[in-house]
């Protein structure tokens, strides 16, 4: 389609001149389409630089979203072993702890709070979610390390504990030294040499002569000897536990003076030595102070309830001493 042309008559020239724009007014018009074009330009370059990012800022984007995740599982993880430790700690306080007859650990001990200066401070120059992720699970992570350290400073003392228990039931006297019947109790008795009531401070266990006499639990030879009254005897001496056993009236003593025993070693051969009415083992349990005590007490948790009042029955009804 032909462009417009306009024209204005000229009376001086008594023609119609064509209507021409002034060369600067085009000028005039460029610029202005030129300053527009490079204002929405530039608006347009702000706007998608603000919403579009490189292909690094991209990538690191990428990165740091795997890594918030990655810490989310983390944190997860940290309180199901949290959870776990809890259940520990409950087996060793309500268990373990009862068992070895050990102290408790308070609840603020447990605990293990810290208190001073914020060490988690340099995590808040992040955003607010990323600060918030790390903080808690640095909180968490730390808290472990610390119950960690304290379950296990536990169980190293609950070990030891154990090992001085063990080593505590082992050199209980908790068996018979002879397989025999006891023909005379502890308590008060008409001795059957002196003819007075005397205190009994031991058993009779009416056995053959030279039947074999065992140890009823692990120990130390603290003496052997012979006496008046006991004739031939052996003293052991169980340190862990306190106590002391002596069984006279031997025919042979099989063991020397610092020698370790353990339940069920032979140590002597019974007989008729010392003061005696016939062949017998006379057995005494002695306290750390040398209190005589009933050595049937000590044998209770080796036999059921049934055999244990049978045993007790016969010792109590027999009224004969053989020492």
């Amino acid at each position: 389609m032909p462009k417009n042309r306009y024209y204005y008559f000229d009376h001086t020239t008594c023609s119609f001149v064509e209507v021409r724009p002034h060369p600067l007014r085009r000028l005039l018009v460029l610029a202005s389409l030129v300053v527009f074009l490079l204002g929405a330009g530039g608006l347009l370059f702000w706007y998608y630089t603000g919403r579009l990012a490189t292909p690094r800022e991209l990538a690191l984007e990428a990165e740091n979203e795997a890594l918030r995740t990655q810490l989310s599982r983390l944190s997860k993880k940290l309180d199901q072993f949290s959870a776990r430790l809890n259940e520990l700690a409950a087996h060793d306080q309500s268990l373990y702890r009862t068992l070895l007859d050990a102290e408790p650990i308070s609840e603020d001990v447990w605990q293990v709070g810290v208190g001073g200066t914020d060490t988690y401070a340099a995590f808040d120059r992040f955003s607010k979610p990323t600060a918030t992720l790390l903080r808690e699970t640095a909180q968490k992570l730390d808290a472990l390390e610390r119950r960690i350290a304290l379950q296990n400073a536990s169980y190293r003392e609950l070990v030891k504990l154990a090992e001085a228990r063990e080593a505590w039931r082992r050199q209980m006297p908790a068996l018979l030294p002879a397989d025999g019947v006891i023909v005379s109790g502890f308590g008060m008795r008409l001795h059957p040499i002196l003819r007075v009531r005397k205190m009994h401070e031991g058993i009779d266990i009416l056995l053959p002569y030279g039947s074999p006499v065992y140890a009823p639990g692990d120990g130390i030879v603290r003496e052997t000897g012979r006496s008046a009254g006991y004739g031939l005897y052996i003293i052991l001496e169980h340190p862990a536990t306190g106590y002391q056993t002596l069984y006279g009236h031997l025919s042979k003593i099989l063991v020397r003076r610092g020698q370790k025993v353990q339940r069920g070693d032979q140590i002597a051969l019974s007989g008729n030595s010392g003061r005696s009415t016939g062949p017998h083992l006379h057995y005494e349990v002695r306290d750390s102070r040398g209190r005589a005590l009933n050595p049937l007490q000590f044998v209770a948790p080796s036999m059921t309830p049934h055999q244990y009042q049978q045993l007790l029955e016969a010792a109590e009804n027999s009224r004969i001493s053989l020492d």
